[in-house]
């Protein structure tokens, strides 16, 4: 989506800090909203969190963290699943806040020992679908656009020229969850790892030695490239 939510390449938020042995989560919540992410998929079906958390304002969304945004589309989520209700949502909240409720906490060795088996990456399945158009080399252009809803195609690679770095299997298309096809599978693509020189993305003031950006992009984020 075209929103402050499409932060890649994006000028004045400073240089990437990064921290030597980050831990996976800075707080204890983060740790359990995860959990609690994972064990509600499973029970009520995996979705994105991506749409809700694009549907926050810019100034809520800049101010808050990483696991802030999962905790505010999750939230959105199991109340649109019909798990809570809004107002049950925001009248706990209140008694967590005033201390005059505490936070629960369930004891179930099997259930926790499941998710955490869920912490690593999920394998992508093999699927049928169109043949790539593009080989490793070709030279492809990022389509200009502009789209109304959700995409993974980063605003600022969108018009640049790269060369194709692997070739992936189709996978659904994130622009269209939920839609299907005539048989009624996922609509699928192949999608390609893209590499892009920092001058093809920033152009010449691009910070020089810098290395190759990598981006995965689906194939009708990409048109053939000149030369």
């Amino acid at each position: 989506m075209d929103g402050i939510h499409d932060l890649g390449g994006m000028h004045g938020f400073g240089r990437v800090e990064v921290e030597p042995d980050e831990p996976p989560f800075h707080e204890s919540w983060e740790g359990r909203l995860h959990g609690v992410r994972l064990a509600s998929g499973i029970a009520i079906g995996r979705g994105s969190l991506r749409p809700d958390i694009e549907r926050m304002g810019n100034a809520e969304y800049l101010a808050t963290s990483y696991y802030e945004h999962w905790l505010t589309a999750t939230e959105a989520w199991l109340v649109r699943a019909g798990v809570i209700t809004e107002d049950e949502l925001a009248a706990r909240q209140a008694a967590v806040a005033a201390g005059e409720a505490e936070v629960g906490e369930r004891q179930d060795p099997d259930s926790a020992a499941f998710v955490r088996s869920l912490f690593r990456p999920f394998p992508s399945e093999e699927r049928s679908g169109p043949a790539p158009r593009f080989a490793v080399g070709d030279r492809v252009q990022v389509r200009r656009m502009h789209p109304q809803g959700h995409t993974r195609c980063p605003r600022y690679v969108r018009g640049a020229p790269g060369v194709i770095a692997l070739v992936h299997g189709p996978q659904p298309l994130p622009d269209r969850r939920g839609d299907r096809d005539a048989s009624g599978n996922p609509v699928v693509e192949p999608f390609y790892t893209v590499a892009f020189s920092p001058q093809a993305l920033w152009g010449e003031d691009a910070e020089p030695g810098a290395a190759t950006i990598r981006v995965d992009l689906w194939e009708s984020y990409l048109e053939g490239g000149q030369g």
